[in-house]
């Protein structure tokens, strides 16, 4: 997957979506987000009301995504104003022509390759009709895919032809099946549900990078930052007192999220602390991924820092 296909991809999807931009009336702020405990900030803030009681007035909507194509089309089109995704689709944005910034992380936390076979020790064990489940090309866990299969295959496009897009619940459904999809790239609590099923990881994304980077951050067009300060800055304080909310009393959030999840709060628990999650709005590793997808030939060129992201978002190499 080339960066001229992940750049038309972008194309397309704002060539369908241009016949409704704007749709959004202007007092309804519309935050999308994805699966997984990664957006457990954001269950906070509608479980509280936070935004809310710091918009009054304005209608405050959640939409949740099965991928970052959706996502991106959304925010093109005008329907999405503030979303949730990997560093990597906001980084492809960004290279593409996207108008879009990132105002800060909302977590790191352990990306995982789970397989469901026992003879895949690594990926050169898989056999050519195992597929794996990636949220979709351009997805932050296709990112980590392509650097794994340019270490131990030496082509980091190996796997292409075997990729299933798939949301993270549809992904381990699957995988629990027994079909043809033999290897998941999973974050919690998908990864730790697939693992008390008897499955195994064999790699995580943290091991492929060399150190925790952010996964998740939120993304707003340059639109929202410009003509909408006030409510920009609005969001930005409320995931910030959503965050502190959260890793004040990590037991308690697992008990109220738990239900959310579906899984039992001792596991969440688990996944939202030793499981290697961190929730904090800085910005970690993005120059490094980005350098990593610009030799991939993912991007043209790693992009700055002002062009990533906006002022107010703390960043760190």
């Amino acid at each position: 997957m080339t960066k001229r296909i992940l750049n038309a991809l972008c194309l397309m999807a704002l060539m369908l979506t241009l016949g409704g931009c704007g749709r959004n009336d202007g007092r309804t702020l519309r935050v999308a987000e994805q699966f997984g405990i990664a957006y457990a900030p954001l269950t906070i803030m509608k479980q509280r009301g936070l935004l809310e009681a710091a918009l009054p007035g304005m209608r405050v909507e959640w939409v949740q995504l099965g991928g970052p194509a959706a996502m991106r089309e959304g925010m093109l089109s005008g329907d999405i104003d503030i979303g949730f995704m990997g560093i990597g689709p906001m980084l492809i944005g960004v290279d593409a022509g996207m108008d879009w910034r990132s105002f800060g992380a909302l977590s790191a936390n352990e990306v995982a390759f789970v397989t469901s076979r026992d003879y895949v020790r690594s990926l050169r064990d898989l056999k050519p009709s195992d597929r794996i489940a990636v949220l979709g090309p351009g997805s932050t866990q296709y990112i980590l895919l392509c650097i794994a299969a340019r270490a131990e295959m030496g082509d980091p496009a190996a796997f292409d032809a075997r990729l299933a897009t798939l949301s993270h619940p549809d992904a381990m459904s699957a995988m629990l099946a027994g079909g043809e999809v033999a290897l998941h790239i999973a974050t919690p609590p998908y990864s730790s549900l697939e693992v008390a099923a008897g499955m195994r990881k064999i790699l995580t994304g943290e091991q492929l990078m060399g150190r925790p980077f952010s996964f998740i951050c939120g993304v707003a067009m340059n639109d929202l930052y410009e003509q909408k300060r006030p409510v920009y800055d609005a969001f930005r304080a409320c995931l910030g007192e959503a965050i502190g909310i959260l890793n004040d009393d990590l037991p308690a959030a697992a008990q109220a999220l738990a239900p959310v999840y579906g899984v039992d709060p001792d596991m969440l628990l688990r996944d939202m602390s030793e499981g290697g999650t961190i929730y904090g709005m800085a910005l970690h590793g993005v120059d490094a991924l980005a350098r990593e997808m610009a030799a991939l030939g993912l991007i043209g060129r790693a992009p700055g820092r002002d062009e990533y992201a906006f002022p107010e978002a703390e960043a760190a190499p």
